[in-house]
C-alpha cells in the first residue's frame, strides 16, 4: 500500500497520544489543540485503514494494531529526531526512566537535582514500580533494575551491587539479645517483606522456607515501613543495602550476622541500542561517575 507524502506529519500526534493516552495531554505536549490532534490520528486511521485507538470520555487507549505500529515508529522516529540535532547543541527533551522503588527513591533521588543543574533543558518522567519495563514499546529511554529479559536491540550494562543487610536497632537487641546464627531468628521477631506483585514472603539468606506467616511478627508490602517498624524496635530486618546505610551510619540500626550473606544482586542499566540520543548518553554517563565507586 503506497501511502501519501504528507502522512509523516501525521506521525507526532498519533505518538503523543498513545504516549500521553490522551488527546487533551497530546495536544498540550506538542502545543496544539486537542482537535487538531483528533483530526491527525483520524486521518492516519483513514490512510492505514485501521483503528489505532479504543476511545472514551476519559482516555484513549492503543488497539492491538496501534500497540504494533508505535513499536514499529517509535523507535524509528527518535532516530530521525535524533539525526536531525544540530551537532553540538545541548542535551535536551523528556527523559523517560525506570526504576526498580528502593533504588529510586534512597540512590537515584539524591542525585537528580545535581544533574538537572548540568542539564537544565532535560526534563524527567520517573516511574518508580516493580516491574519489567518494555523499553521500546512503552517509549522508556532508560530503566534500572534486575535484568529480566534479554532483548537483543536493549544494551544492558552492570550498574551497582546490592548488598543484603540484616539488622536491628540497639534497643530491641538490648531486650532480646544479638543472634548468633541463623538458627537463633526463630526465637526473635522478624520483620518481612510480601512482594506486591507475587504476594510471597521475602526470603532470607536464599532459605524460602525460613518464614511462613504464622512465625512473622510483621508483614509489609513496603519495605520503608520495614525500616521504620525496625528502627521503632518492633524487631530484624533483611533488606538492600541502600535502604539501611543510612540509619546505620547514625547507630540508629546495628547490622547482625555479618559472616552470613547472599550472593550480592547486580542492577542493571537499559537502554536501546543504535544511535544514542544525548539526553541519554549524558544520564547514563553521570549514573557510572556518582555510583561507581
Amino acid at each position: 500500500m503506497m501511502l501519501s507524502a504528507d502522512v509523516h506529519r501525521l506521525i507526532p500526534a498519533f505518538l503523543a497520544a498513545a504516549d500521553c493516552q490522551s488527546f487533551s495531554a497530546a495536544a498540550r505536549q506538542l502545543g496544539i489543540t486537542p482537535a487538531a490532534v483528533s483530526k491527525n490520528v483520524r486521518q492516519l486511521e483513514q490512510r492505514l485503514g485501521i483503528a489505532l485507538f479504543v476511545r472514551n470520555t476519559h482516555y484513549v487507549v492503543l488497539t492491538e494494531e496501534g500497540t504494533a505500529l508505535c513499536e514499529q515508529v517509535a523507535p524509528l522516529w527518535q532516530a530521525l529526531n535524533q539525526a536531525l540535532v544540530t551537532p553540538g547543541a545541548e542535551p535536551s527533551g523528556l527523559l523517560r526512566v525506570s526504576v526498580i522503588p528502593g533504588f529510586g527513591r534512597h540512590c537515584l533521588m539524591p542525585i537528580l537535582a545535581e544533574f538537572q543543574l548540568r542539564y537544565p533543558l532535560i526534563r524527567f518522567e520517573l516511574s518508580m514500580e516493580a516491574r519489567s519495563v518494555n523499553l521500546v514499546g512503552e517509549r522508556i529511554d532508560v530503566a534500572i533494575g534486575h535484568r529480566t529479559v534479554r532483548d537483543n536491540r536493549v544494551v544492558a550494562r552492570e550498574l551497582y551491587k546490592s548488598k543484603m543487610i540484616m539488622a536491628a536497632s540497639p534497643a530491641y537487641l538490648a531486650q532480646h539479645g544479638t543472634p548468633q546464627k541463623l538458627e537463633d531468628l526463630a526465637e526473635h521477631r522478624c520483620l518481612v517483606h510480601r512482594n506486591s506483585g507475587t504476594g510471597r514472603l521475602q526470603q532470607w539468606m536464599d532459605n524460602g522456607a525460613l518464614f511462613d506467616e504464622p512465625s512473622c511478627w510483621f508483614i509489609t508490602t513496603s519495605p520503608d515501613s520495614l525500616v521504620d517498624a525496625a528502627l521503632a524496635g518492633m524487631g530484624i530486618i533483611y533488606l538492600a543495602d541502600w535502604y539501611l546505610t543510612r540509619p546505620i551510619a547514625g547507630g540508629k540500626l546495628q547490622v547482625i550476622l555479618q559472616d552470613v550473606a547472599t550472593e550480592p544482586q547486580q542492577l542493571w542499566v537499559k537502554y536501546a541500542g543504535g544511535k544514542i540520543p544525548p539526553k541519554t548518553r549524558v544520564f547514563v554517563d553521570y549514573l557510572y561517575e556518582k555510583l561507581i565507586e
